[in-house]
């Protein structure tokens, strides 16, 4: 592999993936702590109003509401896995800042490869080829789960 295909892939490929996996991990964890706190937050206020609001409709409705943002919430974030996904997003745009690494300081394997751009590139692919499959793996987890309670009910 010539210089100019691996400054290409570096340009290109390699900083597409690498800004991919910063941003979904950027917005996972917006969308995880986000709901958490609201989940936090909500319950606490909602906990006095059960025990010590007036009994009339104007609260029940306040109540009923705030009950049913939580439910809401806690299933957008079992739904969009938003924790788990910025864990794996974020763990993978690490591997692939720490294989640069490696091979631009050609240390550790790169040390003596022979084609130390071939197995950079070769590298980079089994990690996107590992993340691909990851994903997917958890979120169909998810949905034989699913698939499995329904049929046992």
């Amino acid at each position: 592999m010539d210089d100019g295909a691996i400054t290409n892939y570096l340009d290109v490929d390699y900083k597409k993936a690498v800004n991919f996996y910063d941003e979904r991990a950027k917005s996972s964890k917006r969308w995880y702590r986000g709901l958490s706190v609201y989940l936090i937050v909500v319950s606490a206020i909602l906990t006095p109003i059960v025990a010590f609001a007036p009994d009339n409709v104007c609260w029940r409705i306040v109540a009923a509401a705030l009950s049913t943002s939580i439910v809401i919430s806690t299933g957008l974030l079992a739904h969009l896995k938003c924790h788990e996904n910025w864990l794996s997003y974020r763990g993978f745009w690490d591997a692939l800042e720490r294989e640069r690494r490696l091979f631009q300081t050609s240390a550790g394997k790169y040390l003596s490869a022979e084609n130390k751009s071939a197995l950079f590139v070769e590298s980079i692919e089994a990690i996107l080829t590992k993340e691909g499959a990851d994903f997917y793996s958890r979120h169909a987890r998810g949905e034989e789960q699913k698939e499995e309670r329904e049929k046992r009910e």
